[in-house]
């Protein structure tokens, strides 16, 4: 089968590109064509952030255009609306979160809803996707498949680590992103250390976005941009995972910190129960509870029994978890399956360029209207928001200013009275 991922920015390091390469590059290994379809060429600067990134043939869009695919599947939400422009048998989606939460702005949320508005075949990663794409698209396929966790990269590690001194913390996430929370739980460490919590901290980011925080006054130690096959010698240097994101699929940094014998406390996201066991294998706080987190950072550090319990389980739950070939022979076997059936959704290929005009042009027209909301008066909504500006383009174009200089005041006066008395 030739299968093609149409993605976005491959080169820098997110999970969701591990995903996708850890699929693409096992499904090479399986006899299948694979290509990872890219807006424009792309340059990959060495060392490569994961290994197999250079074997597998990528080709820019334009490329793509003039081949044909037995599967074409979006991998985020913008790749969706360039789905059409590739020839497919099966046009799909690889799903890995409910994406409209990653954006505050109306008009990006009404972008990524509609990427669930056409029973496309979904592969997605975790219970709960399953559950929302199948109430909104019964008429699609969905493949379940949860992550492997990559014994290559994440080898596990035979019992966890003795430690002597203080908690160690990790805290994980790129900074810029509001969803990550990674600002927010350097606030939560501070309050730790001013109660008195004992604990030693590291960041593990992909982008520090050039800061450099503090915690108690002692400067945190960063790991930034690691290649991902040197990521669990970082995970090993410390004893739990501190990772406060709000948003989810199913998150992999806490599975690859059980691997190497830590342990993790995270918000009660989406995703958690793929893996997760409050008081088992990690520690799972409602969002926005600090008082919480301060409080099991304070258990952590005085009572190293429990530690030692919740890491031993942690690490349990690693060895015992379904790894990426696993995963891949899954995905393999529904898409041959699929096509071994001859099932299409081809038909769908002009609905999908139909759609993908909304990426340009009405959703732009929304912003606009949008952005000028809190100047306009409270009953005129966005689609009233959209007219008047349309109405002041018009004003504002040359022939309709040709025709006011032309036209006496007083005439303009008397049919804006006229219509003001027929409209009311």
């Amino acid at each position: 089968m030739k299968i093609g991922f149409l993605v976005g920015d491959i080169a820098n390091i997110s999970g969701g590109s591990n995903v996708i390469l850890e699929y693409a590059s096992r499904l090479q290994d399986l006899g299948h064509e694979v290509v990872l379809v890219t807006p424009g060429p792309v340059t990959l600067t060495y060392p490569l952030w994961h290994p197999r990134l250079a074997d597998i043939p990528r080709r820019s869009l334009a490329e793509a255009e003039g081949e044909s695919f037995d599967f074409a599947l979006a991998t985020w939400w913008i790749t969706f609306y360039d789905l059409w422009r590739v020839n497919a048998r099966v046009y799909g989606y690889l799903n890995q979160s409910l994406e409209s939460r990653f954006h505050a702005e109306r008009h990006y949320k009404l972008l990524n809803r509609q990427t669930y508005s056409l029973p496309l075949l979904f592969v997605t990663e975790a219970k709960w996707l399953v559950e929302f794409i199948q109430t909104l698209q019964p008429e699609g396929k969905t493949l379940y498949v949860q992550n492997g966790l990559s014994r290559e990269h994440f080898p596990c590690v035979q019992a966890p680590p003795r430690r002597d001194g203080k908690l160690r913390v990790l805290v994980e996430g790129p900074w810029g992103v509001g969803f990550k929370g990674v600002p927010e739980t350097f606030e939560v460490l501070e309050l730790a250390a001013e109660q008195g919590v004992q604990f030693e901290t590291g960041w593990l980011a992909s982008s520090s976005g050039g800061e450099k925080p503090t915690v108690g006054g002692q400067p945190v130690q960063v790991h930034e941009r690691i290649p991902i096959n040197q990521v669990h010698q970082v995970y090993g240097q410390y004893d739990v995972l501190l990772k406060l994101s709000r948003v989810e699929g199913m998150f992999g940094p806490p599975l690859e910190m059980f691997s190497q014998g830590g342990t993790a406390i995270t918000y009660t996201v989406t995703g958690t129960d793929e893996y997760m066991v409050h008081g088992q294998n990690s520690l799972l706080v409602e969002p926005y509870n600090r008082r919480q987190i301060v409080q099991f950072l304070q258990l952590l550090s005085t009572q190293p029994a429990y530690l030692a319990h919740l890491r031993t389980n942690a690490l349990a739950t690693a060895k015992a978890f379904t790894d990426w070939d696993s995963s891949t022979r899954q995905v393999a076997s529904g898409l041959e399956a699929l096509h071994a059936e001859g099932w299409t959704n081809a038909h769908l290929r002009p609905a999908l360029a139909a759609m993908s005009t909304m990426h340009g042009h009405w959703l732009d027209d929304v912003w606009r209207g949008e952005r000028g909301h809190s100047s306009l008066h409270p009953y005129v909504g966005p689609g009233e928001q959209v007219l008047l500006e349309r109405y002041r383009q018009f004003k504002k174009s040359r022939p309709v200013r040709a025709l006011q200089k032309l036209v006496s005041d007083d005439f303009k006066k008397s049919v804006r009275a006229r219509l003001t008395r027929v409209l009311s």
